[in-house]
């Protein structure tokens, strides 16, 4: 395994190489006016506070985010959930362009009482031509795995993602190569561990690597039509006894839910490395958007310990009441905002989704449980900036959906709403 890590960060090494130097393939900058620029006066776009220079060569903006949740649960008297309200994101985030062909970043997280925890935090260069782009990141950022993972979470359609992200990870330390053109794009990347994760004891921090391709054979207003393949590869994170554990929470993250995790693998011993891979599968025609991926994650382990596999996904449509339509990011290979509204008094959107999530394997002897949430959602946005979210889910868990022995499984439901604001 040590040497797919020396082999991918040489190739991103090489890839960072040629994005510095392919300057010629760039715009051409008025080199007399890099080290200084005259901003505008600030002006608000998209919802966001922006100043920049008449030429475009400096830009700064700032987007600041809140989202309040509550949520009541319908439980079975064995598990009981306790009803509440949180602050479940206060997001403060600062962007830079410089020099025209360079981006940095940084994202700060105030909820859930935890102070300001550090989310994004990279640099960007940017090569263009009119044809294509490719971009080299550095620092610390989400790995490029799964489409709904990458959206960003005032584009959700529900209150929280698929069985929570159980098989996908969050934002880590590392380096990515972009590529991209009208209808296709491509991301590969080398990362690390999460970005406090900086002192390791017995082992040298663990690097894994990952790469996404998307193509987008009809990307037109109002009809897209996006497939999408991701994999991954990584070690156990180091300082952790070649262990792994999987668990996740049922879709909703209020109060005292953060120890209801039904599945739970429990750790999983002798763990040499892990891949994880999926399928993406989205389409938007007029107002309506459809959504599905399906995902794998398998475990090789060492010392004749047998090997685990295991599998989930998801199927969503939604459908604007008003007429509206999302759009798309090709450099971004995802779903973009919808149009602004196309009443005074906002937009109204409808939602279903399904996901299912297995984390049993019989063979290998590890049951972490299966879980099935059906959610129904309604969205109003009282303009794009100020949305207003309504969802209803229902539960079914199997009974090794004990949390690794500390709960009692159950079928359960729960209502739970948002109110999202994004400040300039």
């Amino acid at each position: 395994m040590k040497k797919i890590w020396i082999k991918a960060s040489s190739i991103l090494l090489c890839l960072f190489t040629i994005a510095i130097c392919s300057s010629a393939f760039a715009q051409e900058l008025d080199t007399t006016k890099v080290h200084s620029a005259i901003l505008k006066p600030g002006e608000i776009q998209e919802g966001i506070l922006v100043f920049e220079d008449e030429a475009g060569d400096w830009k700064i903006w700032y987007d600041h985010r809140m989202y309040w949740d509550f949520a009541v649960y319908f439980n079975h008297e064995d598990n009981p959930m306790q009803n509440g309200m949180q602050l479940r994101r206060g997001i403060i985030q600062f962007k830079t362009t410089m020099y025209r062909d360079w981006e940095a970043y940084i994202d700060l997280n105030a909820g859930r009482g935890s102070g300001a925890t550090p989310r994004d935090f990279w640099l960007k260069r940017y090569v263009r031509t009119p044809n294509w782009t490719m971009e080299f990141q550095v620092g610390n950022f989400k790995e490029t795995t799964s489409l709904e993972r990458l959206t960003s979470s005032r584009m959700l359609t529900f209150l929280e993602r698929s069985g929570d992200s159980v098989f996908e990870e969050g934002r880590r330390k590392g380096a990515a190569f972009t590529f991209y053109t009208n209808k296709f794009h491509t991301e590969w990347g080398v990362h690390g561990q999460e970005i406090d994760q900086n002192r390791f004891e017995r082992d040298n921090e663990a690097f894994g690597f990952n790469g996404r391709m998307v193509y987008t054979p009809i990307q037109e207003y109002r009809r897209i039509l996006h497939l999408g393949v991701w994999g991954s590869v990584r070690p156990p994170d180091a300082d952790n006894d070649n262990r792994l554990r999987l668990r996740t929470r049922p879709e909703t993250r209020i109060t005292s839910n953060d120890s209801h995790r039904f599945l739970n693998t429990g750790q999983i011993s002798d763990v040499d490395n892990y891949y994880r891979y999926g399928f993406e599968l989205g389409a938007v025609l007029g107002s309506f958007h459809f959504q599905g991926e399906y995902k794998g994650f398998s475990v090789n382990r060492k010392n004749g310990q047998p090997d685990a596999h295991f599998h989930g996904g998801y199927i969503k449509g939604s459908y604007f009441l008003t007429g509206e339509s999302r759009g798309y990011f090709i450099s971004e290979g995802e779903f973009a905002n919808f149009d602004h509204p196309r009443n005074d008094w906002g937009a109204l959107q409808v939602a279903a989704r399904y996901s299912f999530y297995d984390l049993n394997d019989r063979e290998a002897n590890i049951m972490g449980g299966q879980q099935g949430v059906l959610t129904l959602g309604l969205n109003y946005y009282v303009q794009r900036f100020i949305k207003f979210q309504f969802n209803y889910a229902y539960v079914t868990l199997d009974g090794n959906a004990n949390g690794d022995g500390s709960l009692t499984p159950n079928n359960y439901s729960y209502f739970q709403t948002r109110m999202l604001v994004r400040l300039p």
